[in-house]
């Protein structure tokens, strides 16, 4: 790759990747799901290998093999869950309406695992019977009540389309506050994060999980690139500081420059104890994991693109450059993996983002290439990254979150 001194994207650029006809995905991409793995890819902790830290995080987590896992990278860990914890438990969603949300979203990226916890979890004191639990595989159409049934269509949405759409949005509001909106919205993405992991890194069930997608239903369809337009205005309207509580503008200080608080924060803020444990996951995913800078903003600059949220992608131009990319670079980021010019590793990571999106699961002969050049560590950090950063690439195509002035909207982020 070759530095350029140029800031900002060139009225050149602009009208040369406008014309860009890029495919959804690969013509060599699969038509169904690929097979989940028998055995796993990262082996969980055995425990009495365990560093200090390990231990002192097995110690607070039921010995689940999830847990034993996610153990080989305690910082990662350590950073992401507490928002793990926040929705998990923390939230305000009653809890039947919260495990429909994960097990629907278990169901579109066909993850096992999560499906056969959550499914434990639901039959408990949420109360959801089998025959209902069968139905969130169904969809919205099986028998639902108006409102469960736009809970699933949220998921279906956010999986599909990247974004909740006018209906949805509207109907949710019938019951829930816009905070509750948010919950559900990161419940959704958070569990779409947890699929990707447990499916790439091979966790297998434990002994006590009984359940099992079911397997006489018709599958659910691989995600691909989202057609519908995206929001001109704000549905959650960014606050000033001067609207604040005291505790918000506390809370947002460190992510004031020059004065100024970007959209994405001025929005998130709605929701102040949200605000803290996102944060801490997306800045380890952001600037502080392992994975060297250029390796991030391919994966960033790439989820953008596949997502379709022009704010994102706005925002890491310039930090791809500064991480040595030019801007005949980020056009063929646009066009990904397939794009001539790119080495094997830059394809390898290109195609790992792909496959995420498409299937929640990282295909075999790709994450070989990945071990050629990432260690354990670092895979697991791929996986985190386009998660976390597709995580919030729904929020911000779903609560309207417009460029701020003065950063030009890419043309690279249109419909092909």
């Amino acid at each position: 790759m070759q530095r350029n001194g140029m800031r900002g994207l060139a009225v050149a650029m602009m009208l040369a990747v406008s014309a860009i006809s890029i495919p959804a995905v690969a013509a060599d991409a699969p038509e169904t799901f690929s097979k989940r793995l028998s055995a796993p890819r990262l082996a969980p902790l055995d425990k009495s290998k365990a560093t200090p830290e390990q231990q002192a995080m097995l110690a607070r987590r039921a010995d689940y093999n999830i847990y034993k896992t996610l153990a080989h990278h305690v910082d990662l860990y350590n950073r992401w869950s507490p928002l793990g914890q926040f929705l998990l438990s923390g939230s305000s969603l009653p809890p039947r309406e919260r495990e429909i949300v994960m097990l629907r979203m278990g169901w579109l990226c066909q993850s096992e695992y999560e499906w056969s916890q959550h499914a434990r979890i639901a039959k408990g004191s949420p109360g959801l019977t089998d025959a209902e639990i069968r139905r969130i595989a169904q969809g919205p159409d099986a028998g639902w009540a108006p409102f469960e049934r736009a809970l699933i269509q949220l998921v279906d949405e956010l999986r599909y389309d990247t974004m909740i759409s006018d209906a949805t949005w509207r109907a949710l509001l019938t019951k829930y506050s816009p905070q509750q909106v948010m919950e559900a919205l990161f419940t959704a993405a958070q569990y779409q994060l947890v699929s990707m992991a447990l499916n790439s890194l091979g966790v297998q069930l434990d002994p006590e999980l009984d359940d099992r997608l079911p397997k006489d239903l018709p599958p659910p369809r691989l995600a691909s690139y989202p057609q519908s337009p995206r929001l001109s205005a704000p549905r959650l309207k960014p606050l000033v500081l001067t609207e604040m509580t005291p505790e918000q503008r506390e809370i947002v200080q460190p992510q004031i420059k020059d004065g100024k608080l970007p959209h994405l924060y001025a929005t998130l803020i709605h929701h102040p104890g949200l605000y803290g444990p996102r944060l801490k996951f997306g800045s380890y995913v952001q600037r502080d994991s392992s994975l060297p800078p250029a390796t991030r903003e391919l994966l960033i600059l790439r989820t953008a693109w596949l997502i379709r949220s022009d704010y994102e992608w706005g925002h890491h131009v310039a930090t791809a450059k500064a991480a040595g990319f030019s801007d005949d670079d980020i056009r063929r980021i646009a066009k990904g993996p397939q794009a001539t010019g790119w080495n094997d590793e830059q394809a390898a990571v290109l195609q790992a983002a792909d496959e995420l999106r498409r299937e929640a699961f990282i295909r075999d002969d790709t994450w070989k290439l990945l071990s050629k050049y990432y260690d354990a560590k670092q895979r697991v950090e791929i996986i985190y990254t386009v998660g976390g950063y597709t995580m919030t690439g729904l929020a911000i195509n779903s609560f309207g979150v417009q460029l701020e002035p003065g950063v030009e909207r890419p043309a690279t982020v249109a419909t092909p």
